[in-house]
């Protein structure tokens, strides 16, 4: 690659990326649009593959475009944590720091690693909130969230924290005293509690057969809408709920590990299978991360990621 111009065309791509017009880039970096077209050119010729697609006026990146883009996010990231750290050294060290979490893995694991995280840095102002509702917390100021489930909203960046898996539930005593329940249309004639939270399964619970069908077909995927007899947006008197037999209940491993151990709750349908709902780190960007943020991050991505 030509050494004179591979750190501007980088900026150029990432500006490309960020903007998503030649226009717009060269707004950004003051040049002429022209210029943006050459320096996307150069480093395309330069790596042997196409970065960026046109459609209209949009740009689309390519699988190359996009890895490039995910490299370089945290490389361009970690440039800035420097120069930050070297202009003002105390800067990871204090200020404020607004974290959300679910109340189930909040109380659970969360809080003891902020509480730890904190010890770390003591000049750190950490505001630390559990919360099952749908939360704006970009809107609400939040630095970090911790939620159920990957966001949608693609200006966010979400890093998988923890692997979920899901169960379908219920208390011994609600099985004992309701209808059969052998397969996922029997679902139907029972009562159904539904958890209203971000990421959550709500009233549409997709179960997949983990037997093959005939002749070797793949196993086959039910979705079965239910009316939910009782919701709620509190993990708590979700479980509660579910212990006292008022229902069946679709719920994540993190949350019910000690309840299938001591059979106050049981898996029922264990032939089916139904998504994980993996826990996220979620954050605004990883351009411009203050220190403070990436640092717990880190930290929790150290306690909790899953093995690569």
């Amino acid at each position: 690659m030509n050494d004179v111009n591979t750190m501007s065309d980088l900026d150029i791509f990432m500006a490309l990326v960020d903007a998503g017009t030649l226009a717009g880039a060269a707004r950004r970096l003051s040049l002429a649009p022209i210029s943006v077209k050459k320096g996307l050119q150069r480093l395309e010729e330069a790596l042997g593959t196409s970065l960026v697609l046109r459609d209209g006026h949009d740009l689309i990146l390519t699988a190359a475009g996009e890895a490039l883009h995910d490299r370089l996010s945290d490389v361009f990231a970690h440039i800035h944590d420097t120069i930050s750290a070297l202009s003002n050294p105390d800067d990871a060290l204090s200020g404020s720091l607004k974290v959300i979490a679910s109340l189930s893995i909040g109380r659970r694991l969360i809080e003891p690693l902020v509480a730890s995280f904190s010890r770390l840095y003591p000049a750190l102002q950490i505001h630390l909130h559990l919360e099952d509702r749908r939360v704006d917390f970009i809107r609400d100021g939040y630095d970090l969230a911790i939620t159920l489930g990957e966001p949608q909203d693609s200006s966010l960046v979400a890093r998988r924290l923890l692997s979920n898996r899901c169960f379908l539930v219920a208390s011994p005593t609600y099985i004992r005293e309701a209808a059969p329940l052998h397969r996922a249309q029997d679902i139907r004639l029972h009562r159904c509690l539904a958890l209203d939270s971000q990421g959550a399964l709500n009233d549409l619970w997709p179960l997949r057969s983990t037997h093959a069908g005939e002749q070797g077909q793949r196993a086959r995927q039910e979705n079965i809408k239910i009316v939910p007899n009782m919701t709620t947006d509190d993990s708590d008197v979700y479980l509660a709920w579910l212990r006292a037999g008022k229902g069946l209940g679709v719920v994540g491993e993190q949350d019910v590990i000690d309840d299938l151990r001591r059979r106050t709750l049981v898996h029922v349908l264990p032939d089916y299978r139904l998504p994980n709902l993996d826990y996220y780190l979620v954050f605004a960007g990883r351009r411009n991360l203050p220190q403070r943020t990436r640092l717990l991050i880190e930290y929790l991505d150290a306690h909790l990621a899953p093995p690569a």
